[in-house]
């Protein structure tokens, strides 16, 4: 079957599967500072640190991996079809395919070569078209400059190099930041390394690769919104590792609570 009507969606939200979510999130560095919801108690419960980039196994994500929120694969094809959300500070709520993720990253101003393989998992089939790169914080670290540049795989399978901006000093736990594609880049398909342009006093990152699936702004604090399915409806593959973030409008730490609505058309 497939979506063909509006009436497919209203069937299929007759017998939906209901993912609910309830994040207590740690404090933003700084208003419009990203936050990870991956380490975050509440539900879906606080999920573990990726393996060390040595590890040469256990990066890439599924349904199954602990901190996922829980998913039925699809008989035919899941669509997110509504998205509703609430926060108790306005912001964004992001909902996204964790796809690759380490940790371990040090201080020095140094090259960090991701132990092979890393490649995404199977359930990305189009290359990695649309992936994003984040620095994510496992742990808080100290004193920081300068940038990161990651080497990577685009979906041709070509060498390039994503650069952060400037690194937040002193970035805290859980906190993401972007890294720009190579310009041009349509995605993402293996992290290859990480090289720190200086040294930080201490502390480590990870390197973390994920999907957009679905986003909601939160415009006033404690009011629920609604995304229905002509601003959310997008397909999800089997075993997809659903993670939450949040674009922070303060410093103060949100809690974030909603729940998506999935179809299997």
């Amino acid at each position: 079957m497939a979506i063909t009507s509006i009436d497919d969606i209203v069937s299929g939200l007759a017998s939906q599967q209901r993912i609910p979510f309830m994040k207590v999130m740690n404090s933003a560095k700084a208003a419009g500072a990203w936050v990870s919801g991956w380490k975050a108690g509440g539900f879906p419960g606080a999920g573990s640190d990726a393996p060390a980039y040595t590890a040469g196994s256990g990066y890439a994500c599924d349904s199954s991996t602990s901190g996922a929120a829980p998913y039925s694969n699809a008989s035919a094809v899941n669509w997110i079809a509504r998205l509703t959300g609430s926060a108790s500070v306005a912001g964004t709520i992001i909902l996204y395919d964790r796809l690759w993720s380490c940790s371990g990253m040090g201080f020095a101003a140094s090259t960090y070569t991701v132990t092979t393989p890393g490649s995404l998992p199977a359930r990305i089939t189009d290359g990695g078209i649309g992936c994003e790169i984040w620095i994510e914080q496992f742990v808080a670290a100290g004193t920081a400059s300068g940038t990161v540049t990651v080497t990577y795989l685009d979906y041709l399978g070509n060498s390039s190099t994503g650069v952060s901006p400037t690194v937040a000093s002193a970035p805290t736990l859980a906190q993401m930041q972007p890294v720009r594609l190579q310009v041009g880049a349509l995605g993402v398909s293996q992290i290859v390394s990480a090289q720190n342009s200086a040294t930080w006093t201490s502390g480590s990152y990870g390197i973390t690769v994920m999907k957009r699936i679905a986003e909601i702004p939160i415009n006033v604090a404690g009011i629920n919104d609604v995304g229905d399915w002509a601003q959310v409806l997008t397909s999800l593959p089997d075993d997809v590792c659903i993670g939450i973030m949040y674009h922070a409008t303060t410093t103060t730490g949100a809690v974030i609570m909603g729940a998506a609505s999935i179809i299997d058309k």
